[in-house]
C-alpha cells in the first residue's frame, strides 16, 4: 500500500504533507505487520529487539519447532517479497533523484531503512532457528544433517506413538507386578 500511495498519491490529493504522513503511516504498518504477523504465519519466525537499562540493544528471536505445517510456497513468497521490496524502493529513490523530487526522498529512505531492518532481523532469526535445530538434533544424538527434518510432523507423530506405547507397557507391567 505504501508503494502504491507513494506512486499514485497525487491522484488523491495535492497536499504533500498529507501524502507524506499517509506514506509514513503505511510504512510503519507494513513494517509492524511483516515483523509480527507475516513472518510468524508464513515462515514460523518472529524477532524483536529492546534496549536494556545499560543502553545495550538485545535481539530476541522466536521460531516454530514444528515447521512441517508451513507451506514452502508461502515461505518463498515471504522471502521474495522481503527482498524485492527494498529493490523497488531503491528504484524509486533513483527515479526521485533523476526527477529532482528531493522532498519525497525522506519517505524512500524511511522505507528502505524499515525494509533493511526486517531483512536483517529475519536473516538473524533464521540463522538462530537453524542453530537451535542443529543443537537440539546434536543433543538428542542425531546426525547434524537430520536437524532439517527434526521439526517435521512425522517425527512428532513417531515420538508421541512411542511415548504412548511406552506408557501403556509401563502400566501393563505395573498391573502385572501388583497382581503378583
Amino acid at each position: 500500500m505504501a508503494i502504491f500511495f507513494y506512486i499514485f498519491g497525487s491522484w488523491f490529493t495535492s497536499n504533500f504533507i498529507f501524502q507524506f504522513i499517509i506514506c509514513i503511516i503505511l510504512l510503519a504498518f507494513d513494517f509492524w505487520t511483516v515483523k509480527n504477523i507475516s513472518g510468524r504465519l508464513l515462515v514460523g519466525l518472529r524477532w524483536w529487539s529492546y534496549v536494556k537499562d545499560n543502553g545495550a540493544n538485545e535481539w530476541i528471536f522466536e521460531s516454530l519447532e514444528d515447521t512441517g505445517e508451513l507451506s514452502p510456497t508461502d515461505a518463498n513468497v515471504f522471502w521474495g517479497a522481503l527482498y524485492v521490496t527494498p529493490l523497488i524502493w531503491l528504484l524509486l529513490l533513483v527515479v526521485g533523484i533523476l526527477r529532482l523530487n528531493f522532498e519525497y526522498l525522506p519517505i524512500v529512505i524511511a522505507a528502505m531503512s524499515m525494509s533493511a531492518a526486517n531483512i536483517i532481523g529475519y536473516l538473524k532469526c533464521s540463522d538462530s532457528a537453524k542453530n537451535k535445530l542443529k543443537k537440539l538434533a546434536e543433543r538428542n544424538g542425531q546426525n547434524p544433517g537430520m536437524s532439517e527434518a527434526y521439526g517435521s510432523s512425522i517425527r512428532n507423530w513417531v515420538i508421541s506413538s512411542l511415548l504412548t506405547l511406552s506408557s501403556n507397557n509401563s502400566n501393563t507391567l505395573n498391573k502385572m507386578t501388583a497382581a503378583v
